[in-house]
């Protein structure tokens, strides 16, 4: 199983429109981030068997095209924010309604149709699918004549669990209940069976949280030892009201014990090399110097 991370940024991305910080100044291709996004897939990644993406924010074109991504069997939202969620009506190159052209110098108006299904399923809390309705109201009324939009599928992840993951062409998904300040967002635990007799191996993505309940903790701890890689929000080293700092995500990685831990959702606070350094000072301090906790970055590539 394959992860990309298709973006590593906060809300605004790295540059900032208009800042002209030593980070967003940063020559380091590693310094330019889009915003928070993961690409899993399962099988060679240039015509996967299985295709994930979580979360879609407003720079999914250009992610998609970069990282040339060529199909997509599911999205995984972990709230309704605009950097984790505006870039919906781009999956239309996947899943699309009817659409039509104009009538032509022959007359004749020509329908091409609309893929087949219900759509593509776009798993989220109750919470994080209203945004959805409401912000993509066009994707669920009447097809209107002109270019298509979106077919999507909506479902409530919470319906899903430890005990009846979700399942996607052989990968299981795990939601994972977290805080953002006060809005309550979806983590993801990501499994794959490594064959019988040889246990799981995954991956936990928990992005845009300030606070991970016991219930979550406890799972998230439980499965530490199969997580081969754990994601965490980690804005900047200064305490905000809605997303961990560095130090308080160091903290849940060493809580949960996987064995590589990577930082995103990483503003312009400081450059790649500036938190590696931080975290790695932090580690020698608490006598964890074999730890690994690094920055994340957009095009990182992580295997499961």
């Amino acid at each position: 199983m394959r992860c990309e991370f298709l973006g590593t940024g906060t809300s605004h991305g790295i540059p900032v429109i208009a800042c002209s910080c030593h980070c967003c100044r940063s020559t380091d291709s590693r310094d330019k981030r889009f915003r928070a996004s993961l690409w899993i897939t399962e099988g060679d990644f240039r015509a996967p068997d299985t295709s994930i993406l979580i979360d879609m924010g407003p720079d999914f074109r250009s992610q998609a095209l970069k990282s040339s991504i060529n199909r997509l069997d599911a999205l995984l939202l972990t709230h309704g924010h605009a950097d984790h969620l505006n870039g919906l009506d781009d999956i239309r190159i996947f899943s699309h309604t009817a659409s039509q052209t104009p009538p032509q110098a022959d007359g004749k108006v020509r329908v091409y149709q609309e893929t087949e299904g219900e759509g593509l399923p776009v798993y989220g809390n109750e919470l994080t699918l209203r945004d959805v309705h409401r912000r993509f109201s066009y994707v669920f009324q009447p097809v209107m004549e002109g270019g298509g939009k979106p077919k999507v599928k909506t479902i409530d992840c919470s319906v899903y669990g430890r005990e009846n993951p979700l399942e996607i062409g052989g990968i299981s998904l795990i939601p994972v209940p977290l805080l953002h300040g006060r809005l309550e967002t979806t983590g993801w635990i990501i499994l794959r069976n490594l064959g019988e007799g040889k246990g799981i191996r995954g991956l936990a993505y928990l992005t845009d949280c300030n606070h991970v309940p016991q219930c979550s903790l406890e799972l998230l701890v439980e499965l530490g030892p199969c997580l081969e890689h754990v994601v965490i929000d980690g804005l900047r080293p200064q305490l905000h009201s809605t997303h961990f700092s560095y130090d308080q995500a160091l903290d849940l990685a060493l809580q949960i014990g996987g064995r590589y831990n990577w930082l995103t959702h990483l503003c312009h606070d400081r450059t790649h090399v500036e938190i590696q350094s931080y975290l790695q000072e932090r580690l020698e301090e608490l006598g964890r110097g074999d730890f690994h906790c690094q920055p994340a970055y957009d095009g990182l590539v992580l295997e499961v």
